[in-house]
Order: C-alpha cells, then sequence, then structure tokens
C-alpha cells in the first residue's frame, strides 16, 4: 500500500496531473440501467441539506412501510429518504435504521422491487458511520462489500489516492488537518480513507483489507 499524502496540494496543478477522463459518454447506460429492471435506487440523507441539492426525484420524510410502499410502485427511477439522523444520538440513529430497513424490506417484497441503497452522509466525513451501514447490512444484508465515496465538487470535498480533501481557495487541504476533523461528535485524525475507515471502526477493518479504487485506475482502465 502507498504511503498515504498528509500535505496540502496545489488545486489547478494536481488536476492538471489527473488522467484525461474515460472517452466514452456512459450517461446513457447509466439511465438506461436507473430506469430498467425491477430495483429502485434509495438514498437515506442524514442531513437536511443534502436534499437541497438535487431536484427531479422524489424526497420523504417518514419511513413508513405504506410510504416506501408507494414509492417503490412510483415510476422514478429512485427516492430520497430524509432521516436527519446526524442529529440523533447513536442509539437513536440505530433504532431509526432499524426500523427503516425492516420497513423497506417489508415493502420489497410486497412490491417485488429490489432496493439499492446509498446512506449519504457529510463530504466532509461527519456522520454516523460506520454504525448506520452496519445497521442496514445486519437488517438487509449481509452485503458484499460497502464503497465509501466522499465527493461534493460545489464544496470544494475531493478525494485523490485515496486521501478526501477539502479546498480551500487553490489549495487542497486533507480534511484531518481542517477544522472539520475536530468535530466534538464526528472528529477522526485520518485523510487517507483506509486508515479512517480503520479508526472508525476501531479496528474491525484494518487499512489493509481496503480495496481501493482510484481515479487512475477508472481513467486508465476503464469503469
Amino acid at each position: 500500500m502507498p504511503t498515504p499524502p498528509s500535505s496540502s496540494r496545489p488545486k489547478i496543478d494536481t488536476f492538471a496531473a489527473q488522467p484525461a477522463p474515460w472517452p466514452e459518454d456512459l450517461q446513457p447506460a447509466l439511465q438506461a440501467a436507473a430506469h430498467g429492471g425491477h430495483r429502485r435506487l434509495v438514498v437515506l440523507d442524514d442531513d437536511p441539506t443534502g436534499t437541497q441539492t438535487v431536484y427531479d426525484i422524489p424526497v420523504v420524510t417518514d419511513w413508513s412501510e405504506s410510504t416506501l410502499t408507494a414509492e417503490l410502485e412510483g415510476t422514478a427511477p429512485g427516492f430520497y429518504v430524509l432521516t436527519n439522523s446526524r442529529s440523533l444520538a447513536p442509539s437513536a440513529t440505530a433504532a431509526l435504521h432499524r426500523q427503516l430497513a425492516n420497513n423497506l424490506k417489508a415493502a420489497s417484497a410486497r412490491t417485488g422491487v429490489g432496493v439499492s441503497l446509498v446512506s449519504r452522509s457529510d463530504s466532509t466525513l461527519r456522520g454516523h458511520y460506520p454504525l448506520e451501514t452496519d445497521t442496514l447490512d445486519t437488517t438487509l444484508g449481509p452485503y458484499d462489500g460497502c464503497v465509501l465515496m466522499p465527493y461534493f465538487e460545489a464544496g470544494g470535498r475531493f478525494t485523490l489516492d485515496s486521501t478526501h480533501y477539502v479546498a480551500e481557495g487553490d489549495t487542497l487541504v486533507p480534511a484531518a488537518n481542517t477544522p472539520f476533523a475536530r468535530d466534538a461528535t464526528f472528529g477522526y485524525s485520518h485523510s487517507y480513507l483506509p486508515d479512517w475507515i480503520e479508526e472508525k471502526t476501531a479496528g474491525r477493518v484494518p487499512g489493509s483489507r481496503v480495496l481501493r479504487i482510484t481515479l487512475d485506475l477508472i481513467r486508465r482502465r476503464g469503469p
């Protein structure tokens, strides 16, 4: 495993040094996959600010079986569930996600529509991780794995070489070196995501076991 970068980087020069994007337009295939078959993308959003960045997709604020059933029977390729769980204590967050997952399982069974889950959390790595994904895995899984993708371009949040950065002007600052990492509830000391995962799971998932899919890999060898 490479030595993770720990210092700030110039944004323009760093981006210019990345491989060129994959030349094929993948949007049509992604849209066809989203609209085809009997699956829905269900995004669980832990904070109201997340749903302010989306449009043309349903957003619900309760997770009763009847509400989830109605959305799975709809024509949209997916929908958001605003849980606001970032504001809750860990025990309340776990209880919420158990209830939501059980209702979603029942709604999926009733409608015959499968679900693909996204747990949307803060782009500066603040949230109930891995509590929320562990709870979903216990109730709806077991899943083969959890894909961690912290990114929010409009907010200057980027991941390069498996390290998460916060853009401050023309400088990419490792997230652990910013005030966000000193959050009283969700603080952390690592910007390199394998190490961050090991820290957040208290060693249950060692950084050496984390598989990395880098921008270089995607752009040079293809999605």
